[in-house]
């Protein structure tokens, strides 16, 4: 078996990201949450998002791959807020980290994680943020991701 690869993915190559993005609420959900179904334009905005950020120099998709297979993702993005618009206090979000499960406990997160870490720290960031699953949790406070004073109000 080999050894993975890594890096950052074009705009042209969203999709790939986006691909592994499907898996990873799939299986999030059981395999019983389905985007495609649930949220059929969601690989539009999807792209877009990146695409738009990623022409600005705004975001950037990270992604491991095994033989030119992708097996893993991560993406960061900076945020625009008060902070970053009156204060100047740049901070970035890292999202869809995921890596298929025979490939996981290896250190492809943790690797694909630190490249959206390095990223923002390169842009300028201050701060980075994340929402995390349980089973996510060790590899953020194995980077030194510690949580925060942030509250949440769900209003539906």
């Amino acid at each position: 078996m080999h050894e993975p690869t890594y890096r950052e993915l074009t705009q042209s190559e969203i999709a790939i990201a986006q691909e592994l993005r499907a898996l990873m609420i799939r299986e999030m959900g059981g395999g019983t949450n389905d985007p495609d179904i649930a949220h059929p334009m969601w690989r539009q905005y999807y792209d877009e998002f990146y695409r738009s950020r990623m022409a600005q120099d705004r975001a950037a998709l990270f992604l491991a791959e095994v033989d030119e297979r992708p097996i893993g993702v991560a993406a960061v993005y900076m945020l625009t807020n008060h902070r970053s618009e009156i204060f100047g206090f740049l901070s970035a979000y890292v999202s869809n980290v995921w890596v298929e499960p025979q490939w996981r406990r290896r250190g492809i997160a943790s690797r694909l994680t630190r490249m959206a870490v390095e990223w923002a720290r390169q842009h300028g960031c201050e701060v980075i943020r994340l929402r995390s699953s349980k089973m996510g949790r060790p590899v953020y406070a194995g980077l030194g991701f510690v949580e925060s004073d942030e509250m949440e109000l769900r209003l539906s």
